[in-house]
């Protein structure tokens, strides 16, 4: 006899499922729409936040064109690039500001560290020159330009013209297109030559040492790889003709020898031996003795290492240029040496190529004596010399360099500007039985 109550369970079953399934898809239309609502907020109070700073911002450029105080340029620069980096931090998280906005990115970065290299010239007691007055001017000028457009999207926004995220049937929200306008209409303002990462005139700074040289054949280029590893020329084969800051071309061998030579001038620029090392038979100081020799051979003259680190038994040792007895640090190559034999291993002279040329280096203005002063007390001074070192906007500086002794047996190296007496830098060594390490 069938069983007459299957129908009845099979509907309640459907009717069941359906409820959960009409629930399941209520939990989450709601969380999406509570998403998306978050979402929204997100990126309204960061665009908020963007106009707050930029307001701020261009309150500070106007004022700073008016005063003649290193003081108060100290405060309002510091204003400057306190805010830029709130405006970056801002347009970080607004959509399209990965792609859309790089004019505008651009503008905020270069403006805050313009703004910071004022900062290090009030320090020194210095006023803002003519010409950076001017520049400051058209930041201001700019500074007003942007913040009246966003201010004018702002408004779309709160109005519902326009939505943070695209809408149905679009693939772009309109805000993204009107951060495109706005982009392509960007204001134009002076081109600021100054002592920062941001600055233009290091986009166009080309390798010191290739300038003039002819371009080289890859059969030339062939041949300076295989001098330069004491291999035949027909081991090597090209791999690519690379372009760039310093264009190369690429050769390797079936042994895993890898060489760029530079097409300008035909300079090796970097080598790699793949080759495994053994058991260490060579102390570290051999190591450097060894390399020392190879640079000779190669036409690096007047190099003096300044610290290595060893790993798997491949000692790595930076070496720079000295020219009439001064360190000068841009110039930097890194040798890498196997301690089983001797070998070497490893080149990479890509500072010693963007920085190498024949200085002028200036007499110094300030004293050893009055240098050694500077220094704190409780430091042991071991030894002195004058030494050129780069900043970290690619500018230099002759500095007389103390290596020094803490009362812990720690080492330090303590930097003083031998034209102004102000301390550039500090370094700390972290030495171990590995090597040396700066910090």
């Amino acid at each position: 006899m069938k069983d007459k109550r299957f129908p009845t369970q099979l509907v309640s079953f459907l009717l069941a499922l359906t409820i959960i399934f009409a629930g399941s898809t209520l939990y989450y239309g709601i969380r999406t729409e509570k998403y998306q609502t978050t979402l929204t907020h997100s990126h309204e109070k960061a665009y908020s936040e963007l106009l707050e700073s930029l307001s701020d911002l261009d309150a500070a450029l106007q004022k700073i064109r008016y005063t003649a105080s290193p003081s108060t340029i100290s405060t309002l620069s510091a204003q400057i690039w306190r805010q830029a980096e709130c405006a970056k931090s801002a347009l970080s998280l607004l959509p399209s500001s990965e792609e859309g906005l790089e004019k505008t990115q651009t503008f905020i970065a270069r403006t805050g560290d313009y703004a910071y290299s004022l900062l290090r010239a009030a320090s020194r007691g210095q006023t803002a020159t003519q010409e950076q007055k001017e520049a400051l001017t058209s930041l201001c000028t700019t500074a007003q330009s942007l913040t009246e457009e966003l201010t004018l999207l702002k408004a779309r926004l709160d109005a519902g013209e326009m939505y943070y995220e695209p809408q149905a049937g679009s693939d772009t929200s309109a805000l993204a297109d009107s951060f495109s306008t706005m982009e392509q209409e960007f204001p134009q303002y002076a081109t600021l030559i100054y002592d920062g990462p941001f600055s233009q005139h290091l986009e166009k700074q080309n390798p010191a040492m290739l300038e003039g040289q002819k371009t080289v054949s890859e059969a030339q280029a062939r041949a300076a790889a295989a001098a330069f590893c004491s291999l035949p020329e027909d081991s090597f084969s090209l791999d690519y003709k690379g372009s760039g800051t310093i264009a190369c071309y690429s050769f390797s061998t079936q042994q895993g020898v890898s060489v760029d030579v530079s097409q300008a001038g035909g300079f090796v620029y970097r080598m790699s031996d793949a080759s495994s090392v053994g058991e260490a038979s060579l102390t570290a100081q051999e190591g450097v003795e060894r390399a020392a020799v190879f640079l000779e051979e190669h036409g690096y003259g007047s190099m003096k290492e300044s610290y290595y680190t060893r790993f798997d038994n491949m000692l790595t040792i930076n070496f720079c240029h000295v020219q009439d007895g001064v360190m000068i640090y841009p110039d930097l190559v890194k040798v890498s040496v196997a301690l089983d034999d001797g070998a070497i291993i490893g080149f990479e002279s890509r500072g010693y190529m963007m920085s190498h040329r024949e200085r002028s280096i200036d007499t110094p203005q300030v004293s050893e004596a009055d240098a050694r002063a500077k220094v704190e007390s409780s430091l042991k001074i071991l030894e002195t010399r004058l030494a050129v070192i780069p900043t970290d906007w690619k500018s230099e500086l002759l500095c007389y360099e103390f290596i020094c002794t803490t009362q812990d047996d720690m080492h330090v190296i303590v930097y003083i500007n031998a034209l102004s007496g102000i301390e550039e830098n500090i370094l700390i060594l972290i030495e171990s039985e590995d090597g040396t390490l700066t910090m």
